[in-house]
C-alpha cells in the first residue's frame, strides 16, 4: 500500500493512494488473524504525482496482478480526481490530468466519454465485462439511449460482430473494397482505411492517418503527439501492442511554431548550451 502525508480540517494526516483492497482486507471485521498494524509506504508527492499513483499506477498494478480492469472505473477515478484536486483559482482540466497520468489527452477524453455518453444498461454490461470496450466505443455514436441499450444487449448475447454493430450504428458505412494490384501480383484486401483510422485513433488517443503509395506496396501510419507526455503514452501503447520489433521503424519528427520554441527545443535536446541563440558573439 502507498500513501502520502496530508493535512485536512478533519485532522486526517494520511491519504491512501494505492492498495485500498488490501487495506479493507486488513480492517475487515471477519479478518483472521486480526492485524495489529498495517504496513504502509509513505511517499512525499504533489497533486500530479498523487493522481498518477491513485489512477494510472493502480490500474497497471491491478492488470499485473491478473485482475480485470474496467475503463469505466478508470474514468470514474479520473472524474473524481478532477473534482477533488480542482480549486477555485486553479481548475484541473482534462489536459492537466492527462499530463499527470502520462497519457495522451484524447485517450483520457475517450474514457470519460464512456462514463458520460453510455446509457445506464450499456454501462452495466461494460462494467460486467459482457461487452467489449470496442463495442462500447461504437455505441457512443448511437443518439438514442433506448436503441443503444437494445444494441448493447444484443451484443452481450454474442449475436453480432464488431462490423455488424458498426453498420447498425452507422447506416452509411461502406464495406471494404478490393484494391487493384499490379499485373502478376495477387490482389489483397487492404480494408476500410477510414474505419481502421478511427479504430487506431480511439485506441491510441490521437488522430491517426494511414497512407499508401500508388502501388499499394509501401506506406506509413502517422500518429501525431503534442507533448512529451503524449509521446510517452504512444510509446507505452506501442510497446505493449507490437511484438515484432522490425515493424516499429520510422522517423521521429519534433515540430515547433516559432524561433523561440526552436531555441528552447534545441536546449532541451542538448544540441546547444547557450540559452540565447540570437545573441551575436561579442568582439573586443
Amino acid at each position: 500500500m502507498i500513501a502520502r502525508k496530508i493535512d485536512t480540517p478533519e485532522g486526517h494526516t494520511v491519504e491512501v493512494l494505492l492498495g485500498w483492497e488490501r487495506l479493507e482486507a486488513f480492517t475487515h471485521p471477519d479478518a483472521f488473524p486480526r492485524a495489529t498494524s498495517i504496513p504502509l509506504g509513505i511517499i512525499d508527492c504533489n497533486l500530479s504525482e498523487a493522481a498518477f499513483y491513485a489512477i494510472e499506477y493502480a490500474a497497471q498494478d491491478q492488470k499485473a496482478a491478473g485482475l480485470i480492469t474496467s475503463p469505466l472505473l478508470y474514468a470514474a477515478a479520473a472524474q473524481t480526481a478532477i473534482e477533488l484536486f480542482s480549486r477555485p483559482d486553479q481548475i484541473w482540466k482534462i489536459q492537466t490530468l492527462a499530463n499527470a497520468l502520462c497519457i495522451a489527452r484524447p485517450t483520457l477524453s475517450n474514457r470519460l466519454r464512456l462514463l458520460r455518453g453510455l446509457a445506464p444498461r450499456t454501462r452495466e454490461l461494460l462494467q460486467q465485462g459482457l461487452i467489449k470496450p470496442e463495442f462500447a466505443k461504437i455505441l457512443l455514436a448511437e443518439p438514442s439511449p433506448e436503441r443503444q441499450e437494445h444494441l448493447a444487449t444484443r451484443a452481450a448475447r454474442g449475436m453480432m460482430s464488431t462490423r455488424s454493430l458498426y453498420r447498425l450504428v452507422h447506416p452509411d458505412y461502406e464495406p471494404p473494397r478490393k484494391i487493384a494490384a499490379p499485373r502478376g501480383q495477387k490482389k489483397h484486401r487492404l480494408g476500410d482505411i477510414g474505419g481502421m483510422e478511427r479504430a487506431l485513433s480511439e485506441s491510441y488517443g490521437t488522430p491517426t492517418t494511414i497512407a499508401m503509395d500508388a502501388g499499394q506496396q509501401k506506406g506509413y501510419v502517422e500518429m501525431p503527439f503534442h507533448s512529451l507526455s503524449g509521446l510517452k503514452g504512444l510509446l507505452d501503447k506501442l510497446d505493449q501492442q507490437i511484438s515484432t520489433d522490425p515493424l516499429a521503424r520510422g522517423t521521429l519528427t519534433l515540430k515547433v511554431d516559432n524561433k523561440q520554441e526552436a531555441n528552447a527545443l534545441l536546449l532541451e535536446l542538448g544540441a546547444n548550451t547557450d540559452p540565447d541563440l540570437d545573441t551575436p558573439d561579442s568582439t573586443p
